[in-house]
């Protein structure tokens, strides 16, 4: 072999052993940007909520729903850069205490009576809300946490059930939950395991307005205050 061939292919090797040095050592960036636009989240996870109601100033009864399962579905929409807004609908079939007012004294004071019977609840929740990613419209490490701010309408769609009728229940001696306001927040993650797919854990946060039967009340007056209710689901975002 002449001398100019054999120094060509030596060149030729040792440029082909940089390379794959160059292209060992490089290192890929945990950032990747996230070029959808639009999102629908569904969800399981549990609720926590705050039972009592105030009927005076020093007593509640725990006539509000107890903890429960929750599912639901959201539909969000990107705004711009890290911000989407988000529309859900969530439903708790859960359950609640039945209580009797007893009358005592002269008559100015109630009483709640416990009658061991739990019915069933239906809590039906919609919300709108501003859904902020930290990382913005990307990812790193595939996670893109983010937190969120809302409100929307919460009720009780349990009408009247037999076991209110048997104990002779009626009128101002029901507890009827909702319609009513309800504020949201929440914290969590998406874990991107794919370009369209991702898996997310949330921590919610919900403020919801109740009040008491009236018969529970003597005088009669507005007694209507905030409950805390906490959540944690987990689910998938299905990204496009």
């Amino acid at each position: 072999m002449t001398r100019v061939p054999r120094t060509a292919l030596l060149l030729a090797a040792a440029f082909v052993a940089l390379a794959r040095s160059a292209s060992a050592q490089s290192v890929p960036s945990p950032i990747r940007d996230v070029t959808t636009t639009q999102g629908v989240h569904v969800f399981t996870g549990i609720m926590f909520p705050e039972r009592g109601v105030q009927i005076t100033d020093s007593t509640e009864v725990n006539f509000g729903p107890k903890v429960a399962p929750l599912v639901g579905v959201s539909y969000e929409l990107r705004a711009t850069g890290g911000l989407n807004f988000q529309l859900a609908v969530s439903f708790s079939p859960s359950e609640r205490r039945l209580f009797t007012p007893e009358y005592v004294a002269d008559s100015t004071l109630v009483e709640a009576i416990d009658t061991g019977v739990d019915v069933p609840s239906a809590i039906l929740m919609t919300d709108a809300a501003l859904l902020f990613h930290l990382t913005g419209p990307r990812t790193w490490h595939g996670l893109a946490p983010y937190v969120l701010a809302g409100g929307g309408i919460v009720a009780d769609i349990r009408g009247t059930l037999q076991d209110e009728a048997d104990l002779d229940l009626e009128g101002g001696e029901l507890y009827r939950f909702g319609p009513t306001f309800a504020l949201r927040t929440g914290v969590g993650t998406d874990w991107f395991v794919g370009d369209n797919l991702s898996i997310r854990a949330e921590l919610q946060g919900r403020l919801w307005r109740t009040s008491p039967p009236d018969a529970f009340v003597l005088p009669v007056r507005d007694l209507s205050e905030w409950n805390q209710v906490g959540a944690l689901t987990v689910g998938g975002v299905f990204h496009f």
